[in-house]
């Protein structure tokens, strides 16, 4: 994904990824945060593509490196008891379609069709959270806005979920509505 995106960077923006390391390292702020904000309002990118400029930049590698190490990692410790939830909503997401990409990062898994549609992150020691892009729908029953996005969030929306039965048809049905819409 990240080499997809990096190599359809020249011809979306103009520029291409060592052009846009250059003008990174002299214009951009020198914080990786600010960086990231910079590259993302200033410049329009999309936070991939920012995180991956940036990290170049910073000397640091690009890749996620191993998925299964970065999931074993983000549920590791306290969090270990979360892994049947994680692998119950994983299963239902990749049935959904061949096409439903699995991509997990540091602090989160992403669930990418065109684009993504969902993401499961642990929330606490507790929780999983099952965000979903679902233009249109209201936060309500189960579903919750999710605290601080923006208009260039497609996810907004969030569902806690605790244990495997939290996987249920409602869950099922919001997962499959979010990959419907990504089509």
């Amino acid at each position: 994904m990240q080499e997809k995106i990096l190599s359809n960077l020249a011809a979306r923006t103009g520029r291409t990824v060592q052009q846009w390391c250059s003008v990174t390292a002299k214009s951009g702020p020198a914080g990786r945060r600010e960086r990231l904000e910079w590259l993302m309002r200033e410049q329009g990118l999309g936070r991939v593509a920012a995180s991956l400029i940036a990290a170049r930049v910073e000397g640091r590698a690009t890749g996620y490196g191993d998925a299964a190490a970065l999931v074993d990692g983000m549920l590791a410790g306290p969090k270990a008891e979360l892994r049947p939830v994680y692998d119950a909503l994983v299963r239902v997401a990749t049935e959904l379609g061949k096409d439903v990409k699995v991509v997990p990062c540091r602090t989160q898994v992403t669930l990418c069709r065109r684009r993504q549609f969902a993401w499961i992150k642990p929330a606490a020691r507790t929780r999983l959270d099952l965000g979903l892009a679902l233009p249109g729908f209201k936060a309500g029953g189960r579903l919750i806005e999710i605290t601080g996005a923006n208009d260039k969030d497609r996810v907004r929306l969030r569902i806690p979920i605790t244990a495997v039965s939290g996987v249920d048809g409602e869950v099922r049905q919001l997962l499959k509505a979010a990959y419907d819409l990504d089509a």
